[in-house]
């Protein structure tokens, strides 16, 4: 994958965290800034790629002692080469992202009378609080990911 693509879907995913993060706030703060089927297929077509980008190219080719397996040639390697404070703002970020989505447990277990519409609504802000919340640690994850594969990039050439 080139550099320039690479650095391309890092910032999208980097965007798709920013996008879930501000959608997330105004969510807690009682509003829903778009409606649920655009806030998560925005933030989706922002994060997966970039994720994806970054999975793949921290791909790593076994060398010296042969593994157990041999159809096994690569092997998935963690993003080694970040600085420890990018390594910790990234793990706050998700841990973040993760309170997020797991906080809207807590409303997803109501019962909705029909007729409701204010404890619908309700609902529907937790659902979309979820799904950004899911959304926003996979594209945490994948903008470390990818940065780890651009500075290793870096050093290489």
């Amino acid at each position: 994958m080139s550099r320039r693509l690479l650095l391309l879907l890092d910032v999208l995913c980097l965007t798709g965290v920013l996008w879930c993060a501000v959608l997330i706030g105004a969510l807690f703060s009682g509003n829903a800034l778009v409606p649920s089927t655009v806030a998560v297929t925005v933030a989706a077509a922002l994060v997966l790629p970039g994720f994806t980008a970054g999975i793949l190219t921290n791909q790593r080719t076994l060398r010296g002692r042969r593994p157990q397996s041999w159809y096994i040639s690569r092997v998935w390697s963690p993003p080694g080469e970040l600085p420890r404070w990018e390594m910790i703002a990234a793990g706050v970020v998700f841990l973040a992202f993760w309170l997020a989505g797991i906080s809207a447990f807590t409303g997803l277990s109501e019962t909705v009378r029909p007729g409701d519409h204010i404890a619908q609504d309700r609902q529907v802000r937790h659902e979309q609080r979820f799904a950004l919340g899911v959304l926003g640690g996979v594209g945490t994850g994948g903008t470390a990911l990818a940065a780890s594969s651009l500075i290793r990039q870096r050093r290489i050439n």
